[in-house]
């Protein structure tokens, strides 16, 4: 099963202008389920600016524990362990995780392109009580499916939670 989980402003955007992420610091001490939702799946996957900009914390690789592929057509230097490129497609990847919970991590343009296949079979989306007003949106534009609200919920310092179906999710 592939899971979209991912936050974004409650303006709709992903990352500010320069693809910057701070918006979400404040928030970084909310507990919303992550842990719970992270020793649920046993894969990652993402696209290549995702991943560099992961790389480019200078953190340690955040997802140690899991399998990770990176979508991208070029190669990956010295990824972490554990980390595989995946150049091949879309449907292909699906498949070969048949057995597997995956997390598509992002960005959006990969979250775009399982959902325009019908590969994404729900989508936990966490609304950040913050207004960008420009940046990078959650998806881009053309992205078109119908969701089915399954589940809300509220946490502290005004985050929601979104949980969807996807109509055509496998």
């Amino acid at each position: 099963m592939l899971r979209g989980y991912i936050s974004c402003s409650a303006d709709g955007y992903v990352a500010d202008t320069d693809g910057g992420v701070g918006f979400l610091d404040p928030f970084q001490d909310v507990a919303f389920g992550h842990d719970a939702f992270f020793a649920g799946i046993d894969t990652v996957v993402m696209g290549r600016h995702s991943y560099d900009q992961i790389i480019g914390f200078d953190v340690p690789w955040p997802y140690a524990a899991k399998t990770g592929y990176v979508v991208t057509s070029s190669p990956l230097g010295d990824p972490p362990a554990d980390v595989t490129r995946w150049s091949d497609s879309l449907e292909s990847f699906a498949g070969a995780m048949r057995d597997h919970q995956v997390w598509v991590v992002g960005g959006a343009r990969l979250q775009a392109g399982f959902i325009s296949l019908g590969l994404l079979s729900r989508l936990e989306l966490f609304i950040i009580p913050v207004l960008l007003g420009a940046g990078i949106p959650l998806y881009p534009a053309g992205t078109a499916q119908a969701l089915r609200l399954t589940d809300t919920e509220i946490f502290d310092k005004g985050i929601v939670k979104l949980d969807y179906q996807l109509a055509n999710g496998v």
